[in-house]
């Protein structure tokens, strides 16, 4: 008899803590954030909201989109608990090489598709057009190695295993980075693609070759019958999902049009305020949700949901408010220097206030949406996520009517994109048991952020200075923050009094 699989033994099948994995995610994703930082500052200096600026940003949608059902939400959503299902039955390894080749091989066909397309640009002018063009030839070639790349995340996620999510960000930033240098020295702007080209497929080589020697990925005796019988699964599973992408790609066109005609610069601002938002995401939402979905059993997920959502409010509620309010200072200290002028900081500065204000909202729909993934209902999570991108383009396809949306034209996508948020997290919140405790959560994290609101409101109207008004509004922003504590966990100043008790030896007071 041979000898019992690594995946059949107890201890490998136990489900990996929602605690570490998290925290393995949020380190890795606070180290790439940080890179993320530095390459955005580098192209704000290098490259501002120029055409090639657009033109990079609107290649990497036009490759990525059509990638939009072979990763984002349905990959993680699909291939963690099927992984999980074959972890139990000591397969995993062999299936996840199946299911990587079988994805692969469908981005390889995307790849040629996009290839061969003809892709134009409405409100840009023709050069923008063939250099637009020119980029995403190149940038093609990394959409087979992003398909591996997802497929290998999940499957090492559903392991307990972070390196290839937290890899994938961090070894990307680099090679924009590179690609920048490059930029600088030979002032050819086909650079930056090059880089990100080669930076894709690099880090899916090293991927597919480390997992393999660890035994997490096996293709020994795979057959194509294998292969096919993994992608029928995947399609079958996918099907509730298919609206996603639509909805996604149609809202992401849609944002780059309007964007394309306001004026040049406005879709590169709002990529440059998403550099900032995306942090909740990066930071909050993606390693809390993965590692969430990643325990597969059902048990405490009201409990579970009450926690997440007051820790969101306490955390989330204030940062949307002072991100609001301090906008153009964020935006003028980070941004503002080579290329990145005063007409960059009003675009970005407008954009980021709009996103701000659903910026809570976000980060949490986005957690609790994985409990529904969780406990079995992904049908309703995908449908609400069609739900608030269809609401996000009704936003834009309205607001594009006002007369003034060429002065408030990325103000307006901002706020299209928190009409998606808070669309998101209330059909969230409205499908868990626990609704009515969750609002209450919600209601009570207004006081503090009124207050974040209000001390912002007289900081800008006193104190001159970016450095000055930043460093306060902190400060205000921390006293928002232990507030919200005071009403929403109180238990935490408990505990603090205790252990401070505990250090100095003696006991408190009956």
């Amino acid at each position: 008899m041979m000898d019992e699989a690594p995946e059949t033994r107890p201890d490998a099948a136990a489900a990996p803590s929602i605690r570490k994995v998290a925290t393995k995610l949020s380190s890795g994703a606070l180290f790439s954030k940080a890179l993320g930082f530095g390459r955005e500052i580098f192209m704000a200096h290098v490259v501002g909201v120029a055409a090639l600026a657009d033109s990079f940003r609107s290649s990497l949608t036009i490759i990525l989109v059509p990638l939009a059902f072979l990763q984002n939400e349905s990959v993680p959503a699909i291939l963690i608990p099927r992984m999980q299902e074959a972890r139990r039955a000591g397969m995993a390894a062999h299936r996840l090489a199946a299911m990587t080749v079988a994805l692969t091989s469908i981005g390889a066909l995307l790849m040629l598709l996009t290839m061969i397309s003809t892709t134009i640009l409405a409100g840009v002018s023709e050069a923008e057009q063939q250099m637009t063009i020119h980029f995403v030839h190149i940038m093609a070639f990394s959409m087979p190695a992003s398909v591996v790349l997802n497929c290998l995340a999940a499957g090492e996620i559903a392991l307990g295993k972070t390196r290839v999510t937290n890899a994938r960000a961090s070894i990307l930033n680099v090679g924009v980075i590179l690609g920048l240098c490059m930029l600088v020295l030979t002032d050819k702007g086909a650079m930056l693609a090059i880089a990100f080209t080669l930076s894709f497929n690099a880090l899916a080589v090293w991927a597919l070759w480390t997992l393999w020697r660890e035994g997490d990925l096996s293709f020994e005796q795979l057959s194509p019958a294998d292969v096919w019988s993994e992608l029928r699964l995947f399609i079958g599973r996918l099907v509730p999902f298919l609206p996603l992408p639509l909805a996604e790609q149609a809202n992401i066109w849609l944002e780059r049009l309007l964007a394309s005609r306001l004026t040049t610069g406005a879709i590169a601002s709002m990529d440059y305020a998403r550099t900032l938002t995306d942090s909740a995401f990066l930071l909050l939402s993606q390693p809390i949700g993965l590692s969430v979905l990643s325990r597969g059993a059902t048990e405490r997920l009201d409990e579970q949901a009450e926690a997440l959502t007051r820790f969101v409010v306490i955390v989330m509620m204030p940062a949307s408010a002072f991100i609001f309010m301090f906008a153009p200072d964020i935006i003028r200290l980070i941004f503002e220097r080579g290329a990145f002028d005063a007409q960059g900081v009003a675009l970005t500065g407008a954009a980021l206030r709009g996103i701000s204000v659903g910026l809570w909202a976000s980060t949490l729909g986005w957690i609790l949406l994985r409990l529904l993934n969780r406990a079995g209902r992904s049908t309703l999570a995908a449908a609400i996520l069609v739900s608030s991108y269809i609401a996000n383009l009704a936003a834009n396809a309205v607001t594009s009517t006002f007369a003034d949306v060429h002065a408030h034209g990325t103000l307006l996508l901002g706020f299209g994109e928190t009409v998606r948020s808070l669309v998101l997290c209330t059909a969230v919140l409205m499908s868990l048991t626990v609704r009515l405790s969750l609002l209450r959560i919600i209601a009570k994290g207004l006081l503090p952020t009124a207050v974040m609101v209000i001390a912002a409101y007289q900081i800008l109207h006193v104190f001159d200075g970016t450095l000055a008004r930043l460093a306060l509004g902190v400060g205000a922003y921390i006293i928002s923050v232990l507030l919200s504590v005071g009403l929403l966990a109180q238990e935490t100043y408990g505990r603090l009094y205790l252990y401070a008790i505990s250090r100095l030896g003696s006991k408190p007071d009956a």
